[in-house]
């Protein structure tokens, strides 16, 4: 049985009934050995499930998804897949399933990635789907009869990569730190974009199993811009549209 080791961050209370969804949702997961470590600024007695609680103290609170990293970076010997993830990011088995059959069959220089989602009574919207992100035309590949692309938005607030992908990212950089310097992106954000922008390999989405790739982000503020959130509505319509372009 393949050991997945998920780091989670959590900042403060505001969220903590998606934290326990979350973690409810990979202790269910039947064909993985799930360890779970979860960084927090504050103590989380009511939450079940976690395995190790670091409650860590920062000055800057921005930098608290970097410490998942060096716990990662401390356990690589120790698991097959590694997996960071804010505390709102719904991780299905199926995304495991998806990730491992993926690397198998895509080159080394490059690596499959997920796309946000969040939905309402009207249907999905697509977070990262906003200002000029798109869809990079040009990019399609095929490999094994299934076609992936490249999403310029490369932001997705969690990742997975395998030991070996890790064992080749820590040859050339300390995974522990940030990657080399980046102005598009958050210190937050930063934690899992620096993967795929600086570790050697081009982040693609396999956009004809588009449906096994998308990741739920359960508070579903970007929508109408709750809780001073920027509205981000890029609706399934258009999605559709650029996938049947990107398909055909």
């Amino acid at each position: 049985m393949k050991k997945i080791l998920v780091v989670i961050v959590n900042y403060g209370e505001e969220q903590l009934k998606y934290l326990q969804q979350v973690i409810d949702e990979l202790k269910s997961f039947q064909k993985y050995k799930v360890t779970i470590v979860v960084h927090s600024n504050i103590d989380l007695p009511n939450i079940k499930g976690i395995d190790l609680l670091n409650i860590i103290k920062l000055d800057d609170y921005e930098n608290l998804p970097m410490t998942c990293r060096q716990t990662i970076d401390q356990e690589s010997d120790n698991f097959d897949y590694f997996i960071f993830t804010e505390n709102d990011h719904l991780w299905k088995e199926h995304h495991i399933d998806k990730y491992i059959e993926y690397e198998s069959i895509l080159p080394k220089d490059r690596i499959a990635g997920l796309i946000q989602y969040e939905e309402n009574e009207i249907g999905k919207y697509y977070p990262a789907y906003h200002a000029h992100y798109e869809w990079d035309w040009g990019s399609v590949e095929e490999y094994n009869g299934k076609k992936f692309a490249h999403f310029t938005n490369i932001h997705q607030a969690c990742f997975i990569i395998s030991k070996e992908q890790l064992f080749e990212i820590k040859q050339n950089h300390d995974f522990s730190q940030f990657l080399a310097p980046d102005t598009q992106y958050s210190s937050k954000c930063r934690t899992n974009t620096d993967i795929y922008r600086y570790a050697g390999m081009k982040k693609l989405i396999c956009i004809s199993e588009f449906e096994d790739n998308l990741i739920h982000h359960l508070p579903n503020i970007y929508i109408n811009g709750d809780k001073g959130r920027a509205k981000l509505r890029s609706d399934d319509d258009k999605m559709k549209k650029s996938l049947y372009k990107l398909l055909n």
